[in-house]
């Protein structure tokens, strides 16, 4: 399989589902929203939590694909490969990753 860069990915998925892409406040909003529902499923299954809807169906990796959707867009729309900024990040950090 072709080795796609992830904001390509994101962008065919959005071709594929005939919807438009949301603008850098709209993802980030989102992007929130991702995180919260994220957290909710994290703490679902957690003894000490008590929740509010027991019976919703929680699903931590949809959630973790959610998050990283949402943050694609949002720097797509702010003009960052989501993955460059991370090497980056870790460059400035003295971590060289392997090719």
């Amino acid at each position: 399989m072709m080795q796609q860069k992830l904001s390509e990915l994101v962008k065919a998925y959005y071709d594929f589902r005939g919807l438009t892409q949301p603008d850098a406040n709209q993802s980030y909003l989102f992007l929130v929203s991702e995180i919260g529902e994220l957290a909710d499923a994290l703490v679902a299954n957690q003894a000490q939590w008590v929740r509010n809807n027991p019976d919703r169906e929680r699903d931590i990796s949809a959630e973790i694909g959610d998050v990283l959707m949402m943050l694609t867009v949002f720097s797509m729309e702010m003009g960052v490969d989501p993955v460059d900024a991370m090497l980056a990040k870790m460059k400035s950090k003295g971590y060289q990753p392997k090719e």
